[in-house]
């Protein structure tokens, strides 16, 4: 699913819960006034918060699907990633109100009696909320959507809550008012645990956290799994709003082109996209040895040096002007120099190539130097 399809799919999905919650709200609060349920006028006034949190999700969908930019070369996902921590503070502190709300209702004690009505509209809220929930998390999981997951849940959180009016209600009518704050107290906490697991998601995306053992193990099977592939390290992974970006370092055989490498590197890079939905980004990194970090290697024998050093002997001994092909290999903290010799040095081959290789006898950088005669087609 593409990014416009995306955040279409949590647009509806957001647009359509915060009618419901509109509606919701203005029922409770104007039925509970009349029907003297403080609870009910509670829980209209929550699902008023709903809406600010549905306002969160389409802001940062609609930021966060914007394309990369040069200020932002891996796009507006974190945008996303943020919204969902400002989201779970909100859960946290909006079930840490209702839990300490309920526990001074518990301490204190209430003889308001609501009208028994006002049972009707707790048990709508309920229904309401919970096709709102399962509705908008089928979607979440569809787009792959932390954000629209963490609103979903909010949604649960409300039926729950309004479960707690009916409860207070139902206990109010029957002389029990202590079962709504005892009800609102469980509740509260939970919502609070909400708040704190799809926070911690959030934040474990903030610092880039890696993927499972497992999930990055399967990539580095997959990876092996490429023709040419002859060995995986130095695989990264950490997730943006909701999708992975990765990097790897890939050993190939050490005397492929470099073309042939980037097209292994492209076989590895299509390859995971095509068999992994969530990756997004990836960049290989091709190496022709275990350990090729070692700075020594910028301190060896480069194209510049020998241009300049051995390219005028070698003209002289092969008896041309135009300079000559060569293709160099950094193996082992060593140079092996290819050389392609014109077809004209054919007769006498064998004593040329040793003053080729003879004129790299003084570079100890140089491990050896193979001379392959260039045939015309």
């Amino acid at each position: 699913m593409n990014d416009t399809a995306r955040y279409q799919a949590g647009r509806r999905a957001t647009l359509i819960g915060a009618g419901l919650n509109f509606c919701l709200a203005v029922l409770k609060i104007v039925v509970g006034l009349f029907g003297r349920s403080h609870a009910l006028v509670a829980d209209g006034i929550h699902s008023f918060s709903d809406l600010i949190c549905d306002f969160f999700v389409l802001m940062a969908a609609r930021y966060g699907m914007s394309e990369p930019d040069q200020d932002h070369p891996y796009g507006h996902g974190r945008i996303e990633t943020v919204a969902t921590v400002v989201l779970s503070i909100f859960l946290i502190t909006l079930g840490a109100g209702i839990g300490i709300d309920a526990f001074y209702s518990l301490v204190q004690g209430s003889d308001v009696r609501p009208d028994s009505y006002t049972l009707i509209i707790a048990v709508i809220s309920i229904v309401v909320n919970e096709g709102l929930f399962r509705y908008t998390l089928k979607v979440a999981d569809q787009i792959n959507s932390d954000l629209l997951r963490a609103n979903a849940w909010h949604s649960r959180g409300d039926s729950l809550s309004s479960l707690i009016v009916l409860i207070g209600i139902i206990g109010s009518l029957l002389g029990w008012s202590f079962l709504d704050a005892v009800a609102a107290i469980i509740v509260a906490l939970m919502i609070i645990k909400m708040g704190m697991t799809w926070g911690g998601r959030a934040l474990k995306e903030l610092i880039d956290t890696a993927l499972p053992e497992d999930q990055v193990a399967d990539i580095a099977n997959a990876i092996r799994a490429i023709p040419h592939v002859l060995a995986v390290h130095d695989l990264r992974t950490r997730k943006m709003a909701g999708y992975v970006l990765l990097d790897v370092h890939i050993l190939i055989h050490p005397y492929i082109s470099a073309s042939e490498g980037h097209f292994i590197a492209e076989q590895v890079r299509a390859g995971l996209m095509q068999q992994f939905a969530s990756i997004r980004d990836i960049t290989v990194h091709v190496d022709v040895e275990e350990h090729a970090h070692d700075l020594n290697i910028v301190k060896l024998l480069s194209r510049d040096q020998i241009n300049h050093d051995l390219m005028p002997v070698w003209q002289t001994i092969l008896g041309v002007q135009q300079p000559v092909d060569f293709m160099l290999h950094y193996l082992q903290e060593k140079v092996i120099i290819d050389l392609y010799l014109p077809n004209k040095v054919i007769k006498g081959a064998d004593a040329i190539i040793a003053q080729l290789q003879n004129s790299v006898s003084n570079y100890p950088d140089v491990e050896k130097l193979r001379a392959f005669l260039k045939v015309k087609a």
